[in-house]
């Protein structure tokens, strides 16, 4: 009897695995569908909303451009006359009559374009959904812009604007909270007002002045040439790398880190540490520190065949590992480049590096 029920225990046990599996594969490919077709509808309904203007420009000399909402921009040239903004995808939150537009005016030599782009929302509408919205949407305004402009002044809050592969004579800046990337810029003057925007630029040539401020947000600078580089911070570190032209670089509280640069260098901060890193320093130098230690890593010929000067009120000088804490002032008069070093509560830390150097970085 006892088998009996053990027997039809296992047999409704079985059927009703069976059953489960059933249902879950049932579930499966009902869901499989339902994702399939719901993406296809996001994809039709993205390429709908896709915006595609054509914008006819006239001769003008200048092109002031204003984003009246936070915006993801990427800017480059255009092959002709007409100024391209593209946007692809959708806010999936917004009605289809308030995604992204643009106005355009043209006066005298001064062309203005306006763009709201009210659609920057980076949470899911559905956050545990299997299909990730992200994949059918784009939050960047892609702009294309004729180079027969020779300035354009570019203002906004809370921007993030990428730009590459541009020629320009003027390019001015006024962004607050957001960031700046420029990659492959030529340019006569560039400049960034100060306010709380992270500046990049690399691979770039600047043939006058490269003029950034920012308040608490970082600069960095590759691979870059300028004839004079200005460079201020607040509260940001500053970085550069592979430069030439000449440096004017402060900082408040920030770090400011150099490396492998050509050209007369001119570096203070009040409460931030600098790094001054080169194979072979070849021009006047000079670095001072309120609060932060200044650390100097190059070959011993640069410390050993040019005019030193190095002084620090509370802290210790240390050159190539030779401690000199007895002294607080350390001066030679030899050959015609002069580096200077002064602190008055930090340590001055000359350590050798390579004269086949190249490399830069944080570590």
């Amino acid at each position: 009897m006892v088998l009996v029920c053990v027997e039809r225990r296992s047999s409704f046990m079985k059927k009703r695995t069976l059953f489960a599996i059933v249902i879950a594969i049932l579930f499966m490919i009902i869901g499989g569908v339902g994702t399939f077709f719901t993406q296809k509808q996001l994809i039709n309904e993205r390429e709908e909303n896709a915006i595609n203007k054509k914008i006819p420009t006239k001769e003008n000399k200048t092109l002031n451009i204003h984003f009246s909402s936070s915006t993801l921009v990427t800017i480059t040239k255009s092959d002709d006359d007409n100024i391209y903004m593209n946007k692809q995808g959708v806010d999936f939150k917004l009605d289809k009559t308030t995604q992204a537009d643009c106005t355009f005016t043209e006066e005298k030599d001064i062309s203005s374009l306006t763009i709201n782009n009210p659609t920057v929302n980076h949470d899911s509408r559905y956050p545990f959904s299997i299909i990730n919205f992200n994949s059918y949407t784009d939050d960047t305004v892609y702009l294309r812009i004729p180079q027969h402009y020779e300035a354009i002044h570019i203002n906004g809050e809370n921007i993030n604007l990428s730009m590459y592969d541009f020629s320009i004579d003027n390019m001015e800046f006024n962004i607050s909270t957001g960031s700046i990337s420029l990659q492959d810029v030529r340019a006569n003057h560039i400049s960034q007002t100060k306010s709380d925007t992270d500046f990049m630029i690399q691979d770039s040539k600047v043939l006058d002045t490269l003029n950034v401020n920012s308040k608490q947000y970082d600069i960095n600078v590759l691979n870059t040439t300028a004839k004079q580089m200005t460079l201020s911070t607040g509260m940001g570190n500053i970085f550069t790398g592979n430069t030439k032209g000449e440096l004017n670089i402060s900082s408040e509280d920030g770090d400011v880190s150099i490396n492998h640069t050509t050209g007369k260098s001119t570096i203070t901060t009040k409460h931030g540490d600098i790094l001054f890193h080169d194979d072979a320093i070849d021009f006047d130098t000079t670095l001072s520190s309120t609060n932060g230690d200044i650390t100097i890593e190059t070959d011993t010929s640069s410390i050993d065949h040019n005019h030193i000067d190095f002084e620090t009120s509370l802290g210790d000088i240390s050159i190539f590992n030779k401690n000199l804490s007895s002294e607080r002032k350390y001066k030679t008069n030899k050959g015609k480049i002069s580096i200077k070093a002064t602190t008055k509560n930090g340590e001055i830390d000359v350590e050798e590096l390579d004269s086949e150097d190249t490399h830069y970085g944080y570590d």
